[in-house]
């Protein structure tokens, strides 16, 4: 896998991959030409008897990198939580603080793991954001994900590492050509070895993860029986939109389009407040003709 790694880091400077943490360890040695290394690990512990200040003074003095603190404190919008203790922060302003200390590396390539997971949406724009500012830029960023969603938010390039492959997952892909689908209503699924039947209307969304098709109805998650491609067709005309090459989402659901950043939206889905669907590059303008916005 690390010759595929490093012929895919040659092409790109922002990869996103989705995995288990257990490919961190590959994905650092691949960068190892890269030095030095910026590394934000989900499991990092910080000084939390500190304020936010007090640490990053730290880690500035440490690597003799007292020039980067102020750019650092403004890319990651710290300059409010300076005087906060670092126990009393949330679990975003603490993903920001640990990318803000590496930061202050000046590094070749940043690795990040999980770095949208569970965090509050003020932190997710901000890290988003300053993902997107690698663009046309020299140095690297990497993150990877368990949540299949937020691989696909990042801004950059996506893959699936599946043992010892890597599989696109961004939204190249047309849809299967079915002209012999028989017209009906209901869309079979199955929950816990039970079979059930659902009118278009009832599902929220359909994600497409891990080899498998979920079906989203109040929330519940159901094991779809089509393929992407053949619920696409059965259900365009119900109001269904493909908004990316993992997800087909319920229009009549849809409360709000979010933007993150220039290159990264999702959606929000009524009943579904922490649950961002992301919308892929090729289909903004698409949504955007259709709805006149």
């Amino acid at each position: 896998m690390q010759a595929k790694l490093r012929k895919l880091m040659g092409q790109t400077n922002m990869l996103h991959f989705e995995g288990e943490e257990q490919y961190l360890d590959a994905i650092v040695e691949a960068l190892e030409t890269e030095r030095p290394l910026g590394v934000v690990d989900e499991a990092d512990a910080l000084y939390e008897r500190l304020t936010v200040a007090e640490y990053l003074n730290y880690f500035a003095d440490l690597l003799d990198a007292r020039a980067l603190l102020p750019s650092a404190i403004e890319q990651m919008h710290l300059t409010d939580l300076r005087r906060k203790k670092i126990a009393r922060c949330s679990r975003g302003e603490k993903r920001r603080i640990a990318i803000a200390r590496e930061l202050l590396k000046d590094a070749a390539a940043y690795v990040l793991v999980d770095p949208l997971e569970e965090i509050d949406e003020e932190s997710r724009k901000r890290i988003l954001t300053w993902m997107d500012s690698f663009h046309g830029y020299e140095r690297r960023l990497v993150t990877l994900s368990r949540s299949h969603r937020y691989t696909c938010l990042c801004p950059g390039d996506h893959y699936e590492i599946i043992g010892e492959e890597l599989v696109c997952i961004d939204e190249n892909e047309v849809s299967e050509e079915n002209p012999d689908l028989p017209s009906i209503n209901k869309i079979s699924v199955t929950y816990q070895e039970k079979n059930f039947l659902f009118n278009p209307e009832e599902i929220d969304y359909i994600e497409a993860n891990d080899g498998q098709v979920f079906v989203y109805v109040q929330r519940e998650q159901y094991v779809g029986a089509f393929r992407m491609g053949e619920l696409e067709e059965r259900l365009g005309k119900f109001g269904f939109f493909r908004c990316h090459r993992s997800y087909i989402v319920n229009m009549q659901k849809v409360r709000e389009l979010v933007k993150w950043t220039r290159n990264s939206y999702s959606l929000k889905l009524a009943g579904y407040p922490k649950t961002d669907i992301p919308l892929s590059k090729a289909k903004i303008s698409e949504l955007k003709n259709m709805y006149e916005f």
